[in-house]
């Protein structure tokens, strides 16, 4: 799938994030409302080597989806509480993941058991957690300890997570398999594209193998390790089959997600920024989101596209996301399509003349269907590319043309 495939920014999402699933019967809004974990104070930071531990027109989900990081906090009545973030990914200029990411000498395939696997895994899993503060039902500000999960891209101290396991907290800590804790700089993170690196002072760290995630196969075995609900001691691991490619989602925020990899592997809160793994013990995913109406129904950002995206995180870089503009819903009239709700000031919509009110009934030969199509195609986009928009108006078909601008991160 082409890495510039991705979701647009949450203004040209949709203001309905309950659509049904696009094959299926719709769906009514679930309660986001995820496990709470039962996990105390973060880790301490301590000194290296620490004390040791024990087509485009893609299928669609409009259902309740839970982005994967755990947050607790001590609310009024003393109990635990999770709540979850997220982020629509879009494009970036393709570069090649450098480094030693793929440098790891394991025979991969000597796995005879996914003990094994993980076993040779386990090393490069990291957790991290931050300082979060968040407020509780009465509006009381409460401090809680946000936690996720991530992995080492190379042996010089560089992490892999999404965004949104690090976008809301402080005082980052990663903790290693082995018990130790390190301090943990956000490098660069691309709230659009749910992607953050981080680094921290170590050397002579394992990195995970990379796969090719266009490779897979419906009913390729994969294997989950992350540090779900942030359980005390060994990471979780789970097992299952991709279930399907190229999904596209909206989270509770109205964000898109898009050339997702569906798994029934099992995926909670603390998951986030964990690895998906095939049976080689490469990544080709990076767990995402969970469908919260559902059972056994995960995501993760496939690898392939994801690789140019972290490369420029690494330099520091973050990339740019094609944006159109608008706001929309699905339409209120007898014409099908994404009807307009808000057009932003400045943007490439307000100067290509779209109006609230408009249906956007096509954009550049693709069928619109409603608002989840727009944010599908424009995610197929860059900055500055021209793009031809239809849109019913008063009953008449019109005619436009826009050129996408950019959304700063």
């Amino acid at each position: 799938m082409p890495w510039n495939n991705l979701p647009d920014s949450p203004s040209d999402a949709s203001t309905d994030s309950f659509t049904g699933v696009r094959a299926g019967s719709p769906v009514s809004p679930p309660t986001f409302a995820p496990p709470a974990p039962p996990y105390g104070p973060p880790p301490a930071v301590t000194p290296a080597m620490a004390t040791q531990r024990t087509t485009r027109r893609r299928p669609r989900f409009g259902l309740g989806v839970v982005t994967g990081v755990a947050v607790s906090a001590v609310l009024a009545a003393g109990t635990l509480a999770v709540v979850d973030t997220g982020a629509s990914p879009a494009p970036a200029p393709s570069v090649a993941v450098s480094g030693d990411a793929a440098s790891n000498d394991t025979d991969l395939a000597s796995f005879s058991s996914v003990g094994d696997l993980v076993e040779s895994a386990r090393p490069s899993v990291v957790s991290i957690h931050q300082t979060v503060t968040q407020r509780d039902p009465f509006g009381n500000v409460q401090e809680g300890i946000g936690a996720g999960t991530g992995f080492v891209l190379s042996a010089d101290g560089y992490i892999v997570t999404n965004s949104h396991v690090v976008a809301e907290g402080d005082d980052t800590v990663v903790e290693f398999d082995d018990g130790s804790t390190e301090p943990a700089e956000i490098v660069a993170q691309s709230v659009a594209q749910d992607l953050a690196v981080l680094k921290v002072d170590r050397t002579g760290l394992t990195p995970l193998p990379v796969g090719n995630s266009d490779d897979l196969r419906l009913g390729d075995r994969l294997v989950a390790i992350g540090y779900a609900l942030d359980l005390n001691g060994e990471p979780s691991v789970t097992t299952g089959v991709l279930s399907a490619t190229d999904r596209s989602l909206t989270e509770p925020g109205g964000q898109q997600l898009v050339n997702l990899l569906q798994t029934d592997t099992a995926i909670n809160p603390g998951n986030s920024g964990g690895p998906l793994l095939n049976e080689q013990g490469e990544v080709i995913g990076i767990n995402t989101a969970i469908a919260g109406q559902a059972q056994n129904i995960g995501f993760a950002i496939a690898i392939t596209q994801a690789e140019p995206i972290i490369a420029e995180l690494r330099a520091g870089t973050v990339p740019e996301t094609a944006f159109l503009g608008i706001a929309s819903q699905p339409s209120t009239t007898s014409t099908p399509g994404a009807e307009i709700v808000e057009v932003t000031p400045g943007s490439a919509a307000a100067e290509a003349g779209l109006e609230v009110g408009d249906v956007v009934t096509e954009i550049d030969g693709d069928d619109i269907d409603g608002p989840e199509a727009v944010g599908v195609v424009i995610a197929g986009h860059r900055p500055d590319d021209d793009v031809s928009i239809t849109v019913e108006r008063a009953g008449q078909s019109v005619g436009l043309d826009a050129q996408l601008g950019s959304r700063p991160n």
